[in-house]
């Protein structure tokens, strides 16, 4: 079992109008073998801060 990807995922997507810091954080991790595991571990602030992923928010709508 080969991990190829770890990075900071959030366990739901985001409600609109919700804030990033009322999330439940963790790291999505990708297997080569294609399998996803969602690790309930919070990532640093500086992950969350340089993260590529998970970064759409919707508007809250009024």
């Amino acid at each position: 079992m080969q991990l190829i990807s770890r990075e900071p995922w959030w366990r739901n997507p985001p409600k609109p109008g919700q804030h990033e810091q009322d999330l439940e954080w963790g790291y999505l991790e990708i297997y080569k073998d294609g399998r996803t595991v969602f690790v309930e571990q919070r990532p640093t602030d500086k992950e969350l801060a340089e993260r590529k992923s998970c970064r759409n928010f919707p508007e809250a709508q009024d």
